[in-house]
């Protein structure tokens, strides 16, 4: 391949890109204020200034799109676990950091967000897979930050898979209960669920008289 070609390649590579991600963002902006149900494609192509055909060109199936959002949103997420481990922030300050992201997102995109929540548990669901290889990853990152912890002599001799597992099943039951309320209601548990979840986490884990 001349050099030519290869520049065609990358420029064109660079223009599906540029495309998908503009598909991505007006299709997060409609399912946010409409609901993943509700949308339709010429929505999604008329709030991207795209044709429906150019869709077509990208993404086979709006749950593609779906799937495309969830995975370049956890890759995002991947980078800020990465920028987060560079710190020297107690670790309570940094399971809260991790939760105010999450629970960022589901004020932010609450549509968007109910539809991944009930996809991981569909049977069957392409999304579903790979959103519970994101979760585990996510309980792994925080094993890893609970085995440095015990490493370094910062917590009580724990499990950090159970620990972990149970922050996030303490999370997701946070987000059940915040579903289920009426708007002003759920405001007010996703605003506060990080610091109570992290402070609930922390008084569990840390030794007598110990402070952070």
């Amino acid at each position: 391949m001349n050099v030519h070609s290869s520049l065609g390649v990358i420029m064109g590579k660079e223009n599906e890109n540029t495309r998908k991600a503009a598909i991505r963002e007006a299709a997060t902006r409609v399912i946010s204020e409409k609901g993943y149900f509700q949308t339709r494609p010429k929505e999604v192509a008329a709030e991207a200034g795209i044709s429906v055909g150019t869709i077509y060109n990208y993404y086979d199936s709006k749950q593609e799109i779906l799937l495309d959002i969830y995975t370049e949103e956890f890759a995002d997420r991947r980078e800020f676990y990465k920028e987060l481990s560079r710190g020297d922030l107690p670790l309570i300050k940094q399971i809260e950091r991790i939760l105010e992201r999450h629970f960022s997102r589901l004020t932010n995109h609450k549509e968007l967000m109910q539809v991944i929540i009930q996809e991981r548990f569909k049977p069957g669901s392409t999304l579903g897979r790979e959103l519970n290889k994101s979760y585990a990853e996510v309980i792994h990152y925080v094993e890893e930050l609970l085995k440095q912890a015990l490493k370094e002599d910062q917590i009580r001799d724990c499990d950090p898979t159970i620990a972990a597992s149970a922050l996030f099943g303490a999370v997701e039951s946070t987000i059940a209960v915040g579903i289920l309320k009426n708007q002003e209601g759920e405001a007010k548990i996703f605003q506060r669920a990080p610091k109570e979840l992290a402070e609930f986490f922390w008084n569990g884990l840390k030794k007598p008289d110990q402070t952070e």
